[in-house]
């Protein structure tokens, strides 16, 4: 698989994550949401794929119309049905948290997605609000592996053998988790935290320092026996997709996986990666 294909496959463009397809008209004003058009863009900084459940993850970046970040505002989400039909939930409060060198703050709420298909979540602050739709999909049908399900044993990078990668970590400088392929650190039967992502070639305008993140994690404690790995996403410049992410079925990057010592996925997490919520799902498996 090419760069090309992937990008098709996620429905997403290049460094304008969300812009497309995501505005609508509003309706009426029900549960808080104003009358009018919709005053902000909501930058989808997540796969537009959640699944059904309670507490559901949604990131999301908000410029105005100007593409003048919006920051420091109390922004509240609903959720509708598409087309400014019925409010299905909310008020959901939002966190925001900094994007790094990024630039664009990341709003970061949790709602329930119990309708499987479309679904509209419109941020609200005040009289301004954008609208972001998602597709709600039972975890069995999701594009990517989803919790409950068996992590894929493939064979990565290290660097002691590079397989096939033009460079094994892109990052700079390179970060120290390649040590060990990820089917041998799931043969120890160890708990595990897998990141897929790529410094040098992030798709999106949102990813923000993902592999950062994840190395201070990684060092910032002693974890015991839970594993850290990072897989990059391209075999060469930026190009070639590579064998473990095709072997996952990722459709988009980057994804956290938290494996447990059984081999089975017991959380994940897309888009930007916040300290928070990966040092909480850290100690969860540790």
């Amino acid at each position: 698989m090419h760069r090309r294909d992937f990008l098709h496959a996620t429905g997403i463009a290049l460094g304008a994550v969300g812009f497309g397809g995501l505005l609508t008209a509003c309706g009426g004003d029900a549960g808080g949401i104003p009358d009018g058009g919709p005053t902000w863009n909501v930058i989808n900084a997540s796969f537009p794929e959640m699944l059904a459940g309670d507490a559901q993850r949604f990131a999301f970046g908000l410029t105005t119309h100007e593409n003048e970040p919006v920051e420091d505002t109390v922004v509240e989400v609903y959720t509708r049905a598409p087309g400014g039909g019925d409010v299905l939930g909310g008020p959901y409060a939002t966190e925001l948290h900094s994007n790094g060198a990024r630039g664009l703050g990341i709003y970061l709420t949790h709602v329930d997605a119990h309708e499987h298909g479309p679904m509209e979540l419109v941020a609200v602050s005040g009289r301004d609000f954008g609208i972001a739709t998602l597709n709600v999909v039972d975890p069995a049908d999701s594009q990517a592996p989803a919790p409950g399900q068996q992590a894929v044993s493939t064979r990565t990078p290290t660097f002691d053998d590079a397989l096939d990668f033009e460079v094994v970590c892109t990052r700079q400088p390179d970060c120290p988790l390649h040590d060990r392929s990820l089917d041998d650190l799931l043969a120890e039967g160890r708990p595990l935290l897998v990141l897929f992502a790529t410094p040098a070639y992030c798709q999106t305008a949102v990813c923000g320092p993902a592999v950062d993140t994840f190395v201070d994690l990684a060092d910032s404690r002693d974890w015991g026996d839970l594993g850290f790995l990072h897989v990059e996403i391209f075999t060469d410049a930026g190009v070639t997709v590579a064998d473990a992410v095709r072997d996952w079925g990722l459709p988009s990057e980057p994804w956290l996986f938290a494996v447990d010592g059984d081999g089975t996925l017991v959380e994940r997490i897309d888009g930007p990666m916040i300290r928070a919520e990966l040092t909480a799902l850290a100690e969860r498996l540790a």
